[in-house]
């Protein structure tokens, strides 16, 4: 079970080979990419996601070492430029942790990531969406919190049945925690509204303040 908060100054810093598993904050992050392109289906794998990710038209991933021993990633654009995890962009950065994470060579079995959206471009959170569904189809079992509108408005029928909201009404200490589905009338009114307009338009955190008035 890992908690992972990712911190792009610890995802910058270079890391020794070998040191394959990625740390909570992201340390390590070059050596365990590293150790993922040892394998040329997962190369090929990544490679397409950072391309998907980014305008950039990355073909190849490189590791130079400095005078201690240490990696770098490098990501190599087809015109030869070349831009160090040093240069990278946050966003960047956090999507390759992910990857890191999930296609690691010692991958957890549960994955709890905060604020799933941080740092990711609205127009790539599709991408997020695709890569945590395509994980869970395993072994692999993601929780993951999110404020995003936009990522809700892309969840999947089947990953539908597995959100929950959590929620805190007025003059009580303490945060609930429901799956939507099991909202009253919920399952009715997402036949004709997306998750994303009832988060939008606050319906369900009226729904349940109205069903906890109801209850006293």
């Amino acid at each position: 079970m890992r908690f992972l908060d990712l911190n792009p100054d610890a995802m910058r810093l270079p890391s020794f080979p070998g040191q394959t598993i990625l740390g909570d904050r992201g340390e390590n992050l070059s050596s365990t990419l590293l150790d993922i392109c040892q394998n040329p289906e997962k190369k090929e794998t990544l490679l397409e996601w950072i391309q998907e990710l980014t305008p950039m038209d990355a073909k190849d991933f490189e590791f130079p070492t400095d005078f201690t021993g240490k990696t770098l990633l490098t990501l190599v654009e087809e015109n030869g430029q070349k831009i160090s995890a040093n240069s990278a962009s946050d966003g960047t950065l956090r999507f390759l942790a992910m990857i890191a994470a999930l296609l690691g060579s010692e991958p957890a079995k549960i994955y709890f990531f905060e604020e799933l959206d941080n740092g990711i471009h609205p127009t790539r959170l599709h991408l997020l969406s695709q890569l945590i569904e395509l994980v869970s189809q395993g072994k692999t079992q993601v929780i993951a919190t999110t404020h995003s509108s936009q990522l809700l408005r892309l969840i999947s029928p089947q990953t539908l049945e597995s959100v929950s909201l959590t929620y805190r009404v007025e003059n009580r200490p303490d945060s609930q925690i429901i799956r939507v589905l099991d909202i009253p009338n919920a399952p009715e009114v997402l036949a004709k509204q997306n998750l994303a307009h009832l988060h939008e338009s606050a319906w369900l955190e009226n729904v349940m303040e109205f069903i906890s008035d109801e209850v006293e």
